[in-house]
Formats: structure tokens, C-alpha cells, sequence
């Protein structure tokens, strides 16, 4: 039991995150939830809409079904290069190899730089101008037409765009998070493996892969997450004008809200987003829960 003394204490340190979660995060919370079920303008007053703004994006969902598909397609795809490719630099590293904690520093490098910096960066690299690296190596390593460069970054093709950008900011810190966790595991069930005539994949496979599966369900949470939040890449590289094809729900949202003024219609679009996170969260930790390994 603990003593009047020590109750006081926690009170005293947890107080304050406590009143500070509820206001920034809490209250705001219950505010957009208000929002949702009202029209208003940001300038006059919210006038109730009940759920009319939940109504129109059912009904005019033409928009929002286009910006999850994004959101669908960012999680997916890029995902499986950026799970698989973590995981073998991180096994690489973790059995040893020459300057692994250059390779370590190089690979989460990419973490250190902010969204904005990362998509100015890699529209200088899709750039059609001569400043365009991947359009310079396209016409001068494979011969494609110098007159004809390839557009990137248009809203039809951005989407798929941002695949090697993603990967390439990533990968980093999965590889990180996925070392850390192989690290814990014994040398010396390794060593019993490989007297027993495993190889590297074996030991990989039966070995490395279960002892870590609680955090590779927490870094396919991270970028299932993600994958539904982006926002920073596209925004930068529209200019703040996203098209249709481009959208994801945050652009989407943010554009209603900010640009387009309809603040009830948008904030129903956060609070879907919000409930697509949620559901998507339980949804991942339910289907990768398996018995926890013990070692």
C-alpha cells in the first residue's frame, strides 16, 4: 500500500501532464468531434448540421474513396520494400560486417532531415529541367529522349512517385528499430544453430524472425499509421494545391478546412481519418498477435 506521502508525489508529477494532455489533446478532440456535426465558416458562427457532413462524403465520396486509395497504396507498397529491406540490413549488421556503424549512421541519416527538406530534395532529383537527376541518368545512361522528359511529380503520377522517396526515408529506422530487438537475442542459440548445420537463412527464419515478431508488429503499426497520415510529401510537392489524383485524407482535409473554408465538412474528414486509424491499429495488432517467445 502505498502511503498518503507517496500518493501526494505522484499527484504532484503527474499533474501537469495530465492538465496538459487534456487541453492540447482532449479537449481539441471534443471540439473537432463538435465541429463535424456543424457548418461554419471559421467567421460567423457554427450553425448544427447534425450529420449532414458525414451524409455528403457518403454521397459525393467520389474525392475521399480516390484519397484512400493513396493512403491504401502508400501503406502497402512501399511497406513491403521498406519491411524487407530494413530487415535485411538490420540482420546484415547484426551478424557483423566491415563498418557497420558507418552503414548504421548512413541509413538513418534520412531521419534527421524534415519532410519539407526531403520533398524539396526530391523535386530538384524528378525535376524535367537540367537539374533533374533521374531524367539526366534516364536520356544519358538508356538513351530516353532529352527532349521528352519524363514529368514525376504531375498529380497522375505523383503517388506512385513518392514510393522511392519513402522507402529511401524509411528504410533507416526500421532498420534501427528492427537491430535493437535482434540484439537482445542470445549468441548462444545461434551458435547451437549453427553446430546443428544452419546457414544464415535458416538461422533467420527460425530463429531471428519470431524473437523479433512483437517489434515488426510494432513497425508494421508505425507504417500502417504512416501510411494514412501522410501528408508533408505531397503538399510540398504540389505547391499546396493538390489535384484529385493526388489527394490523400490529409491533404484532403486540409485544403477543406483551409483553403476551401468548409470547416464542419472538413473536420467530419479528420474524425473519419481518425476512426480509419484506430480501426486500422486494432485491426493490425489483432491479425499479427501470436504467443510470445520466451528466451
Amino acid at each position: 500500500m502505498r502511503t498518503k506521502e507517496q500518493k501526494v508525489l505522484i499527484f504532484f508529477f503527474l499533474a501537469p501532464a495530465v492538465v496538459m494532455y487534456g487541453l492540447f489533446v482532449l479537449l481539441p478532440a471534443v471540439n473537432a468531434l463538435w465541429y463535424s456535426l456543424t457548418n461554419w465558416d471559421g467567421l460567423t458562427a457554427p450553425q448544427w448540421a447534425g450529420l449532414k457532413n458525414f451524409r455528403m462524403i457518403a454521397t459525393q465520396r467520389a474525392e475521399f474513396v480516390q484519397a484512400l486509395k493513396n493512403n491504401l497504396f502508400l501503406i502497402f507498397v512501399p511497406g513491403i520494400f521498406i519491411l524487407t529491406i530494413s530487415l535485411y540490413f538490420a540482420y546484415v549488421l547484426h551478424r557483423g560486417t566491415a563498418g557497420a556503424r558507418l552503414f548504421r549512421v548512413t541509413y538513418f541519416f534520412p531521419n534527421v532531415i524534415s519532410f519539407v527538406a526531403i520533398s524539396l530534395l526530391w523535386t530538384l532529383i524528378y525535376s524535367t529541367t537540367k537539374v533533374g537527376l533521374l531524367n539526366y541518368l534516364l536520356q544519358h545512361w538508356f538513351g530516353y529522349p532529352a527532349d521528352n522528359p519524363i514529368p514525376f511529380t504531375e498529380s497522375s503520377r505523383l503517388v506512385k512517385s513518392l514510393m522511392p522517396m519513402m522507402v529511401w526515408g524509411a528504410t533507416g529506422f526500421y532498420m534501427v528499430l528492427f537491430l535493437a530487438a535482434m540484439q537482445n537475442i542470445p549468441e548462444s542459440l545461434y551458435e547451437a544453430a549453427r553446430l546443428d548445420g544452419a546457414g544464415n537463412w535458416r538461422n533467420f527464419w527460425h530463429i531471428t524472425f519470431p524473437l523479433i515478431w512483437d517489434v515488426l508488429t510494432t513497425g508494421i503499426v508505425y507504417l500502417v499509421i504512416g501510411g494514412l497520415k501522410i501528408f508533408d510529401y505531397i503538399w510540398v510537392m504540389e505547391n499546396g494545391r493538390p489535384k484529385n489524383e493526388s489527394h490523400t485524407i490529409a491533404t484532403l482535409m486540409y485544403q477543406t478546412v483551409f483553403q476551401e473554408y468548409r470547416i464542419g465538412y472538413g473536420t467530419a474528414i479528420a474524425v473519419l481519418l481518425f476512426v480509419l486509424i484506430l480501426l486500422a491499429t486494432i485491426v493490425s495488432f489483432r491479425l499479427l498477435q501470436r504467443e510470445r517467445l520466451e528466451y
